[in-house]
């Protein structure tokens, strides 16, 4: 009995763990971005981080103009087989994000996970 409830303990743990490090990887409190608004690229600071999103402040701007953004607004970066890629966010697609990468072709564009994504 006691061994079963150590087993559901670090199961849960484990699901806790990977459930957080999506927001790891997106966001990361104190780190330092680009947001996209209104069709240029203003510097920030993530302030909070959840799963799907970092609420920012922007440099020399009032706290009344601080903001939730998805990865569609932010600088990132993609993971595809070993190496890290500048792209943009196109979509959301449920859990999933379509992606162009910087300089290469629309052909070239495809539906990553959150895990694939980090903020360059």
């Amino acid at each position: 009995m006691k061994i079963r409830k150590s087993m559901q303990l670090i199961s849960a743990t484990l699901v806790f763990a990977a459930s957080t490090s999506a927001v790891a990887q997106l966001c990361t409190v104190d780190r330092k971005t680009e947001v996209l608004w209104k069709g240029s690229w203003y510097k920030a600071s993530i302030v909070e981080a959840e799963k799907n999103r970092c609420f920012v402040t922007y440099a020399g701007y009032d706290k009344s103009d601080n903001e939730w953004v998805g990865p569609e607004r932010l600088k990132i970066k993609v993971l595809w087989k070993g190496d890290w890629y500048p792209a943009k966010v196109l979509s959301r697609e449920g859990s999933e994000y379509l992606i162009s990468y910087d300089g290469y072709k629309s052909s070239d564009d495809e539906v990553v996970p959150l895990s694939r994504i980090q903020i360059r």
